[in-house]
C-alpha cells in the first residue's frame, strides 16, 4: 500500500506558524496513518517535531507535485482561518478555528517547539548568564514592516523604558528582542538572531514581557509564563491560559472608523490615524505590569523540565 499524505500549507508570520504546530498534532490524533508534509515560509518552527514527516518552505518544492499530490490520495489542507466569523467574532482560539476548518478534533492551543540539547548548550554558552534573565519583547511584526512601531500591539517606547527602569535592578541582563528599525531601549542588550537561537532564548529565560507576537507563542510552546501586553488583539483567539495576560484599560477617543472592514484595527499598525487611544502611556497600568514581571503572578505554574522540550542529536 502507498503512502498516504497530508498537505498541510501554512500562510502568515512566524508566530503564526508556532501555533500551527498545535494544528499539526490535532491534524496527526485524526489522521494517524497519514505522512503529515507542512509547505510554509518557516520550516525552522517545525524541526524536530514529531508530527511532522516532512517540511518545506514557499519557493524550494522541486517535484512536490509529483511525489505527494499526483496519483496520491492525498489530503491537501490549505484554509485561511482568519476568513471565518469565529475569528472575526473572536469566539474561539485560532488552532481551534483551523480544526474546525478540516473538520477534526483539537487537541488544545498549546504549540510545541522542539530543541535540541546542542542549541541550548551553544545559546547558554553565549548569553554567560550570571544571574536572573528577562526576555522582553515590546514590538512585533514581519521583518519587512516599513514602520518601527505598531500601535495596534506594541508597548509605547517610553512606556515600555519606564517598565524597565522599575525592573532592572532585579535581573542580571535584560534581553530585548527587536528588528533594527523598531525603538531602542536602555538598559537592554538587543536581541537579532534567527529564529532556533530565539528560541533557546526563550526557554533559558527567567522571566519574559511580551506582547501579541511571536515571543508569547513560542513561551507557551515551552511551558513558560509570561506577562503578556494586548492592545487591539485578543487573548481569546492568540492567547494562552499559562500567561498572565494583560487588556488594555486606557481610554479611547471617539473616531470615524473609515478604514476597519472585517476586523475593528489595523494590525499592523502602519494607519496611525486609526490610533484612538488618548495617551499611548496610558494604556496599560505600569503598575500591574510591574508586579506581574516581579511578583508571584508570573512565577512557574509548574516545574519546567527543559528536557520535556528537547532531543539528543
Amino acid at each position: 500500500m502507498s503512502d498516504k499524505y497530508i498537505v498541510f500549507h501554512v500562510d502568515g508570520g512566524a508566530g503564526k506558524n508556532v501555533i500551527a504546530t498545535a494544528v499539526c498534532r490535532s491534524i496527526k490524533a485524526a489522521y494517524p496513518e497519514h505522512k503529515l508534509i507542512v509547505v510554509t515560509a518557516y520550516p525552522e518552527v517545525y524541526l524536530h517535531n514529531p508530527n511532522v514527516y516532512r517540511v518545506y518552505k514557499f519557493g524550494n518544492i522541486p517535484y512536490f507535485y509529483d511525489d505527494y499530490v499526483k496519483n496520491k490520495d492525498s489530503k491537501i489542507l490549505r484554509l485561511e482561518p482568519y476568513h471565518t466569523e469565529d475569528f472575526l467574532y473572536r469566539k474561539k482560539h485560532l488552532s481551534e478555528i483551523w480544526c474546525d476548518l478540516f473538520d477534526i478534533p483539537t487537541t488544545g492551543p498549546r504549540p510545541e517547539i522542539f530543541l535540541t540539547q546542542r542549541e541550548l548548550m551553544f545559546v547558554e554558552r553565549n548569553l554567560q548568564k550570571a544571574g536572573p534573565i528577562l526576555l522582553v519583547q515590546s514590538s512585533g511584526g514581519a521583518d519587512n514592516q516599513q514602520h518601527s512601531y505598531s500601535w495596534a500591539r506594541d508597548l509605547s517606547p517610553a512606556f515600555a523604558q519606564n517598565i524597565i527602569n522599575n525592573v532592572s535592578d532585579k535581573f542580571s541582563k535584560i534581553l530585548h528582542v527587536r528588528r533594527d528599525n523598531q525603538p531602542e531601549l536602555e538598559k537592554t542588550i538587543k536581541i537579532t538572531d534567527n529564529l532556533r537561537n530565539l528560541f533557546c532564548y526563550v526557554a533559558l529565560a527567567d522571566k519574559i514581557l511580551g506582547i501579541d507576537s511571536l515571543i508569547q507563542h513560542v513561551a507557551a510552546a515551552l511551558n513558560k509564563p509570561a506577562t503578556v501586553c494586548w492592545v487591539a488583539n485578543s487573548p481569546t483567539v492568540f492567547g494562552y491560559k499559562i500567561h498572565n495576560n494583560i487588556i488594555a484599560n486606557g481610554h479611547k477617543n471617539f473616531s470615524h472608523q473609515i478604514d476597519h472592514y472585517l476586523d475593528q484595527a489595523d494590525w499592523i499598525g502602519n494607519n496611525f490615524y486609526q490610533c484612538d487611544y488618548a495617551d499611548l502611556n496610558a494604556i496599560f497600568n505600569g503598575d500591574e505590569i510591574i508586579e506581574s514581571i516581579l511578583g508571584s503572578k508570573n512565577e512557574l505554574l509548574f516545574d519546567f523540565d527543559i528536557n520535556n522540550h528537547t532531543i539528543t542529536v
